[in-house]
């Protein structure tokens, strides 16, 4: 178990550098996979969104409330959590695009010979 010193110092690293945290809350039944946006006196806040996409329900907690941190290697910026994201945020666009394209597709495989 890491002591609140190494707690803060995690969360600093993912301040200045956005790599990823695990953040388990007292009071949360599952940790939250997200990277760190800002710190000010007393308060941690946490970036808008979990690393896949989903907006967190608390964005601002304080020291006292962490149970545990793991921090991860890899930057909450990394191409492929940013494409997730974008995709999850649109996904109902992109749905109605494919099903338009769909639509339109028996029109553009017919041949001109029938």
């Amino acid at each position: 178990m890491k002591s609140k010193k190494e707690i803060f110092r995690d969360i600093l690293a993912s301040a200045q550098t956005n790599c990823v945290l695990k953040i388990k809350l007292k009071d949360a039944p599952n940790p939250v996979i997200t990277a760190v946006d800002r710190v000010n006196k007393n308060q941690i806040v946490l970036k808008p969104t979990c690393l896949y996409g989903y907006k967190l329900g608390k964005r601002t907690i304080t020291l006292l409330e962490i149970e545990s941190v793991i921090r991860y290697k890899t930057s909450f910026h990394r191409p492929i959590f940013e494409k997730i994201r974008f995709i999850k945020n649109n996904i109902s666009v992109i749905r109605n695009n494919f099903e338009a394209f769909q639509q339109e597709a028996p029109g553009i495989l017919k041949t001109s010979g029938s």
